[in-house]
């Protein structure tokens, strides 16, 4: 009995009590690693969390456990930064609307640019993942419109609303949104040469002043 209680007490055991949060680790690690390699070698939609399970040697119910989804997994092993949604929000919320276009296409800048990695003659392989999820889920193009209207266009028409009818603003914000997503489609999705090799802040300078006549622009002449 002695040396049983000795034991209970003994420093010695106290890594032990932790085991499970490294095991926890391990697991985590193993997760990540194997859906980035079948990622890399596979289309988003012929991977399963099964196929990732499988691979990192653990039960395919942790991989929904750590991960939730299987775009949120991808997201985390191909280390996206921030979606549209975070950065439009982020901005909307200590930007000036006078200082929207250009603090917009800086935002996308400093998000994106260092996390693609190299183009290839198809684009970015990782950003690619990114447009495959989301027309392969069920209720794509529904999740989609309701992504754009309520995340991406809602915030800059909250911050046009003091300047224009809530009409004119709607109309703003989806033709200056349209405008920014296509750019930065052009250049990390698509990844054409003229937009993907120039420096970001020459982007910047290039497009702001366009992208903010859009937003506040005086009105084209209607008949």
């Amino acid at each position: 009995m002695t040396s049983t209680a000795r034991r209970t007490g003994d420093p010695q055991r106290v890594p032990s009590r932790r085991g499970p949060r490294a095991q926890s680790g391990q697991a985590r690690a193993a997760i990540l690693a194997a859906a980035r390699t079948l990622f890399v070698d596979n289309e988003f939609s012929a991977v399963s969390l099964r196929a990732i399970a499988r691979k990192a040697g653990v039960d395919t119910s942790l991989v929904s456990y750590y991960f939730g989804t299987k775009q949120d997994l991808y997201n985390e092993a191909m280390a996206l930064p921030s979606g549209p949604h975070l950065i439009i929000a982020r901005v909307c919320a200590g930007c000036a609307p006078e200082d929207l276009g250009e603090a917009l296409i800086r935002a996308f800048v400093q998000a994106w640019d260092g996390h693609v990695g190299e183009f290839t003659e198809r684009g970015s392989a990782t950003l690619q993942g990114v447009v495959q999820a989301m027309v392969t889920q069920p209720y794509a193009f529904e999740l989609v419109n309701d992504l754009y209207q309520h995340s991406l266009i809602d915030p800059i028409v909250a911050l046009l609303g003091d300047r224009f009818d809530p009409e004119e603003a709607q109309l703003r914000a989806t033709i200056g949104l349209a405008r920014l997503l296509g750019l930065f489609t052009t250049r990390y999705i698509v990844g054409l040469d003229a937009l993907a090799q120039i420096p970001g802040e020459e982007l910047v300078a290039r497009e702001g002043a366009s992208l903010q006549q859009v937003l506040t622009g005086p009105s084209p002449t209607r008949d």
